[in-house]
């Protein structure tokens, strides 16, 4: 599926397979590469040609060393509505745009639920790497993950932890009192205790 536009009653069509998926039933569309291009491109067809436009779009603007996002309005009596009518959620990002509105007759309601994440200081993110503002929002989100998987720690903490267990030295076993030691050798990562039942207690260093 794609987005299509209706040009009798002016409704712009977006499809729940065209979004990305954020994970359970978040969704996300990139307003400016999965939105505002298509459109364009239905706008350049010769079926899309003798219409109205039903986008205004102001680019970014770099003012004193800082990006700006760019704007993308619906106008022109068009509509938006998100497909199929089914509960779920979907973050705008990659512009401040009025897609969300509803009091304005832009977005067909239903129970898709929509966040806008506008903002008067919506900023263009330059990471030096050529990424998006959507895919810095998504490498953002998986550090976040990373950062902290369980009990606090990160996976650096955990790497080290799983590389003392299979490939460090270790000693201690016929006294069941096992230790695992860092690649370097230079400290313990893991201090256990066993049994013949297993394992019953350990302390773990992974700084």
């Amino acid at each position: 599926m794609a987005i299509t536009i209706n040009w009798t009653t002016k409704v712009i069509s977006v499809p729940q397979a065209d979004l990305t998926l954020i994970g359970g039933t978040l969704y996300e569309m990139d307003t400016e590469v999965d939105f505002r291009q298509a459109i364009n491109a239905l706008m350049a067809t010769a079926e899309g040609m003798p219409f109205q436009d039903p986008i205004l779009h102001n680019t970014t603007v770099t003012v004193a060393r800082t990006t700006f996002a760019r704007t993308i309005e619906i106008i022109n009596g068009y509509s938006v509505t998100f497909i199929p009518d089914a509960q779920y959620t979907v973050r705008l990002v990659g512009s401040n745009n009025n897609i969300f509105d509803v009091e304005n007759s832009i977005l067909n309601q239903n129970q898709v639920q929509l966040i806008s994440n506008n903002s008067a200081g919506l900023i263009q993110i330059s990471t030096g790497s050529g990424l998006s503002a959507a895919q810095d929002t998504k490498l953002t989100e998986v550090h976040t993950e990373l950062k902290s998987i369980e009990g606090g720690n990160d996976h650096s903490w955990f790497m080290r932890i799983f590389l003392a267990a299979l490939a460090g030295l270790s000693s201690g076993h016929d006294a069941d009192t096992p230790k695992y030691r860092d690649l370097a050798n230079t400290k313990d990562r893991i201090d256990a205790t066993t049994t013949s039942d297993g394992r019953t207690g350990r302390t773990l260093d992974g700084s």
